[in-house]
């Protein structure tokens, strides 16, 4: 029987959710999205705006409902756990999913509401905490340990041994050394190549990466 799946957010990440949910027919069924920037009642992608993310907690009388957050750019990052808390939903309300293009080690351990999009590969003993996005095309090496509300943008490379911290972003196309450590709320920049660790909260880019500024 397929579960009903609500998105958090409406933008881009949504979409590869949709597809992500397509590639496994049969076992959800996506009933809407909850949105604070749209009406009520607006389509997108042909699905209807159910309310605002503070109703989440209505939605979830329905016990066979679970949710999934696609909010989180390399703008809104630093914020994906608060927007997740502020549902009021505990942590086994949220779907974890993997799409049928995606290659995930049975050594790999993914947390609630942790989400691996097309083409992505997540090597053995890798450990995704809770809310992670790992794009398509991304490649995580073995025995890295991302945190909660990490974002991985499409293709980027994180080799084994690595340490993202919590609501961390790594751009699209980035090269990630083995054993270096991203701090919380750091962004690595598009296609930066980091060798060496990135402070709590810095933004980083170019090859090598270079510190471009201190942040929250």
């Amino acid at each position: 029987m397929q579960r009903p799946l609500i998105i958090l957010g409406t933008g881009g990440n949504a979409l590869d959710i949709l597809d992500l949910v397509e590639s496994r027919p049969g076992s959800w069924r996506v009933a809407g999205y909850l949105d604070d920037a749209r009406p009520e009642g607006e389509r997108v992608a042909g699905l209807p705006v159910l309310g605002r993310l503070a109703e989440a907690r209505r939605f979830a009388e329905d016990p066979d409902a679970a949710f999934v957050n696609a909010i989180g750019s390399d703008a809104s990052h630093r914020e994906r756990l608060r927007i997740v808390a502020g549902t009021g939903l505990p942590p086994e309300r949220f779907a974890t999913l993997v799409h049928a293009g995606a290659a995930v080690s049975s050594r790999a351990v993914l947390g609630p509401g942790t989400c691996v999009h097309h083409g992505a590969t997540v090597a053995g003993n890798v450990v995704a905490g809770l809310h992670v996005g790992i794009g398509p095309g991304v490649r995580v090496g073995h025995d890295t340990v991302i945190g909660d509300g990490a974002v991985l943008a499409p293709a980027c490379v994180v080799s084994g041994f690595v340490r993202l911290g919590r609501s961390c972003y790594v751009g699209a196309g980035s090269r990630l050394r083995q054993r270096v450590e991203i701090g919380e709320r750091a962004l690595v920049g598009l296609g930066a190549v980091v060798l060496r660790d990135v402070p709590a909260g810095a933004t980083v880019v170019g090859n090598p990466a270079r510190l471009l500024r201190m942040g929250a």
